[in-house]
């Protein structure tokens, strides 16, 4: 992720306000603001470079392939355009099976891929691609060539023992370089006709069985690149074929750059986020150099109001998003209203306002902490500027939750499949978006999402 970081330097008491009601601007001494300029959340430029297709060859994707009489085949459908959807992100499109190696497919050849021939293999089983899915294949070809786009189709089962040790690290150490490089990966969950086998699932004498009555069964398209390719592939995805209001599918964003922009960079904070304030006397509210906006008012009662910022604005859709925010707060004071008599009083305190995040977004408690016990009083007929940037902390586990019902723990997956379910879980899916998201939290950096002052007068 590619951050400049831009100090601007408030010049001090040349700027004021020109309504009659204002008072004349005045900051404290040497306050700058740092804007993170250029966030570009959703990549690079998203222009068309090669993509790179990889069909899960295992024998448990055979099922897809074959009609399930009364449900809806979203897999043969999905994958007989999935090359036009392709073709379209990309100026060149390549193709690929993998299992036990990755083998190259010709574009003429692709439309066996929704075929039950391509996941079968008549040789001995050791010299068979679909006894296994070595999912790790190609996210390495995504670390090694970083600037195309990679459309991996698969099933996602995962044993234990591809999520542990050394195996693990071959899917996590790759996973961190693309995310570091400011790459995303998106996971479109989908859930469609089955009527096959599914094969090696765990038991608890350590053997494995096998369950041939599901009628649905959910597989996965993952795609690694820029955001803007990411978005574009699930958007043609969802005009095309998941029209249908009973058409099950998931959408979850990998990424360690959750932010959607800085809201100093476009004016997006207005006198709208602190609900009500207009209300109180001599309220203004404007943008200092275009860039620092500042809400300047009187008031007699002892303040207590809400900086509300909506998700829309702050988190990029589908992604996990933000769990931990943090603030960095500045108070001054002084006896003196009158900008030409002003001497700033720099208060010491441990915080002054509380940070809480929520479905909607984000809400700051303002001046919620004021009290004997954190050693910070306000006083009537005094001056005060309040100075706060926000950051973001720690991305989200939002998608944790979105695919949980689609997931089986080993520990469980013996009496499910003895449960006869018509739906067939995905195993390990969970810890699989656990592993995910632990790695775009590695690569995450904290990020300055917004930066605001108050001025006002708190009359006697």
């Amino acid at each position: 992720m590619k951050k400049i970081i831009v100090n601007f330097f408030i010049i001090l008491t040349l700027f004021s306000f020109t309504d009659s009601h204002s008072r004349e601007f005045c900051n404290p001494d040497g306050l700058s603001v740092n804007i993170s300029k250029n966030l570009d959340i959703e990549g690079d430029s998203g222009d068309k470079g090669n993509v790179f297709v990889y069909f899960d060859q295992s024998l448990s994707m055979k099922g897809y392939t074959n009609d399930q009489p009364g449900q809806k085949n979203l897999y043969v459908n999905v994958i007989d355009d999935l090359q036009q959807i392709a073709e379209n992100v990309g100026s060149s499109t390549y193709y690929h099976a993998f299992g036990k190696d990755i083998i190259p497919i010709k574009g003429s050849k692709i439309s066996k891929v929704i075929k039950p021939s391509f996941y079968e293999c008549k040789g001995a089983a050791s010299e068979c691609n679909n006894q296994e899915s070595k999912i790790e294949l190609p996210f390495k070809m995504a670390k090694a060539n970083p600037d195309g786009t990679y459309i991996i189709v698969t099933d996602l089962f995962l044993a234990d023992k591809q999520l542990v040790g050394g195996t693990l690290k071959q899917l996590t150490k790759p996973l961190k370089s693309i995310l570091k490089k400011g790459k995303s990966i998106g996971i479109i969950g989908v859930m469609s006709s089955f009527n096959g086998t599914v094969y090696d699932i765990p038991i608890k004498d350590g053997g494995s069985m096998n369950y041939a009555d599901a009628k649905m069964r959910p597989y996965y398209i993952i795609v690694i690149g820029d955001q803007k390719n990411i978005n574009r592939i699930k958007s043609n995805l969802e005009d095309q074929h998941f029209t249908d209001p009973e058409d099950e599918y998931k959408y979850a964003l990998i990424t360690s750059s959750p932010i959607l922009q800085n809201l100093n960079e476009n004016q997006i904070i207005s006198e709208k986020n602190i609900p009500r304030l207009d209300k109180l006397e001599a309220f203004k509210f404007d943008y200092i150099e275009d860039i620092l906006p500042i809400y300047q008012f009187d008031t007699g009662k002892k303040f207590n109001k809400k900086f509300q910022i909506k998700k829309d604005d702050l988190i990029v859709k589908g992604s996990s998003g933000v769990s931990e925010f943090s603030l960095k707060e500045s108070l001054w004071s002084s006896p003196e209203i009158k900008c030409r008599k002003i001497d700033w009083r720099k208060a010491k305190f441990d915080s002054i306002s509380s940070v809480i995040p929520n479905e909607d977004g984000l809400t700051l408690d303002l001046f919620k902490n004021i009290s004997d016990r954190n050693k910070l009083k306000l006083f009537l007929g005094m001056r005060y500027f309040y100075f706060v940037d926000v950051y973001a902390e720690k991305p989200g586990t939002a998608s944790e939750k979105d695919f949980a019902e689609w997931s089986v723990r080993t520990s469980d997956a013996e009496s499910f499949a003895q449960s006869n379910p018509v739906k067939f879980k995905t195993l390990n899916l969970t810890k699989m978006i656990k592993i995910l998201n632990a790695v775009s939290n590695d690569s995450f950096e904290k990020t300055l999402v917004a930066t605001f002052a108050m001025d006002f007068n708190l009359l006697k």
